[in-house]
């Protein structure tokens, strides 16, 4: 569809052109004008960056050219096009996102599945649409700003538990840390020796305890397994807390 008009672009041959494109099956389109007006130039593109691949919107500016005595000549310049390869980006993006939507509520769904109604901690409505999921503590376990969370890192193929102690000052919680007995400090961070677990306070001085394990949580097949590994690490987390460890961060934050 090719929409023409003279002089500057205005609001009515815009109407015509959305009303043809309705009417119509119409899937290009190219207003041609002498000059297209800035609020038309954001609507066309607008029109590109929103519209499905298949459809492509031009603006075209027509100047007529003499060069001494010679015939004007027209001279049209494309001042607006599809760009395609950022199109084709956004909707492949589009599409990864809600894959990747889809994969995260199968995946904690499939692990809600997998709780055990006696398991000790306040578990979630239904599958968050998010990296990780917050079993809760309950009761008189609760404690402001604490939590266990399960995560997982699609791009280093690994899954987690974590306890989330809340935010600390780094010099006590140190000191705290290496305290504790069965810690000890290495590179300024409390590790338990041979568990592969460990202590850390990270960017946002949240103080955390967590344990990792290496697992792709792509593989549907290899769910059962990281479901199970995962609840039972934030099990033996809470056991940990209810054995002494709530007391002990009740002695850090009231030091601080």
């Amino acid at each position: 569809m090719i929409e023409n008009q003279f002089e500057t672009s205005d609001h009515r041959h815009l109407g015509q052109i959305l009303t043809y494109l309705v009417g119509t099956e119409a899937r290009t389109v190219v207003w041609i004008a002498e000059r297209i007006r800035e609020e038309h130039r954001a609507v066309i593109d607008g029109l590109n960056e929103t519209t499905p691949l298949e459809y492509a919107f031009f603006r075209v500016e027509l100047e007529v050219w003499r060069i001494g005595d010679s015939v004007p000549a027209p001279r049209l310049e494309v001042v607006a096009r599809p760009n395609d390869w950022v199109r084709r980006q956004k909707e492949r993006n589009r599409v990864t996102e809600m894959e990747d939507y889809q994969r995260r509520m199968e995946f904690w769904g499939a692990m809600l599945d997998r709780v055990p109604s006696d398991f000790a901690l306040g578990v979630p409505a239904r599958a968050p649409n998010q990296g990780w999921m917050k079993f809760s503590m309950t009761g008189e376990d609760a404690l402001l700003g604490c939590g266990i969370y399960c995560y997982r890192l699609l791009g280093k193929n690994r899954v987690g538990v974590y306890l989330s102690l809340g935010r600390q000052d780094p010099e006590r919680t140190a000191e705290w840390l290496a305290g504790i007995a069965g810690y000890r400090l290495v590179d300024g961070a409390a590790r338990k020796p041979a568990t592969g677990a460990g202590w850390e306070i990270n960017r946002s001085q949240l103080l955390q305890f967590f344990v990792t394990l290496d697992a792709d949580a792509m593989d549907e097949t290899d769910w059962p397994r990281q479901h199970d590994w995962m609840i039972s690490q934030a099990s033996a987390m809470i056991q940990d807390w209810r054995s002494g460890l709530r007391a002990d961060v009740m002695r850090l934050i009231d030091a601080s």
